[in-house]
């Protein structure tokens, strides 16, 4: 997520830098690393664009949001808050978890969910895509190994 979001704020000025070098240097290495690096985010259009860069621009306010979470879970996670959270695959290609929203299910709950007729949230990989799964809060959460202090639920989604 970091690394897409980072690329995102990148675009506007890899745009001008491109513009600007287009006909002076085009030789140029590291022009060449930034297309070759950034070319999926430079690829985007409208909506898509857009929406990248407002969330450049939430992380660029708050870049703690960002967790690196690949070398433990192959993800990047988004956390918007202390008991919400985006997961988005770093190869999504090879998992079904593509982006996996967790929530605070408190008020869920409160509304009369009932967390023994939800699935108790599996090891990393292990989800099944569109069905939803819960975590007590105090648990481990077996994606990050640390536990959360609210209870959680959690939805799969693979984009492919």
């Amino acid at each position: 997520m970091f690394k897409i979001a980072f690329a995102s704020a990148l675009l506007v000025i890899t745009s001008v830098m491109l513009a600007q070098t287009r006909n002076t240097d085009a030789g140029n290495p590291e022009l060449a690393r930034i297309q070759s690096d950034y070319s999926d985010v430079l690829a985007l259009q409208g909506t898509a664009k857009a929406e990248l860069l407002a969330i450049a621009r939430v992380l660029r306010a708050k870049p703690e949001m960002a967790i690196d979470r690949t070398k433990a879970a192959g993800e990047y996670c988004f956390k918007s808050s202390e008991s919400t959270m985006v997961h988005y695959a770093s190869q999504p290609e090879s998992t079904a978890e593509d982006v996996v929203y967790e929530f605070d299910a408190t008020q869920l709950l409160a509304a009369g969910l009932d967390p023994q007729r939800v699935p108790r949230l599996p090891a990393l990989g292990k989800m099944e895509p569109g069905k939803w799964y819960f975590l007590p809060s105090g648990v481990i959460d077996p994606h990050h190994q640390h536990d959360f202090a609210t209870p959680t639920i959690a939805l799969a989604v693979n984009v492919k």
